[in-house]
């Protein structure tokens, strides 16, 4: 009888509020990692906050651009 060991090592325990390799389950994994991470460097607070905001600013300027796009291919479309 094998014993299986969890693929995500202990320091990265996750509870599990989801199924087993769901989408949600996922995205909760990588940003619990994530933030691990930011602890394990001794990252300050004022570190991660700046992080954080600047991610997504980027996706939102990102977005902003692809609206802008699909927008101006409406008006032309009229």
């Amino acid at each position: 009888m094998k014993i299986r060991t969890p693929i995500i090592p202990s320091i990265y325990t996750i509870i599990m509020d989801y199924k087993p390799y769901s989408l949600e389950w996922s995205r909760k994994r990588y940003l619990s990692e994530a933030i691990q991470q930011y602890f394990d460097a001794d990252a300050s607070v004022e570190t991660i906050l700046e992080d954080i905001v600047d991610v997504l600013e980027q996706n939102a300027s990102s977005y902003r651009s692809k609206a802008d796009k699909f927008e101006e291919v409406l008006n032309k479309l009229k």
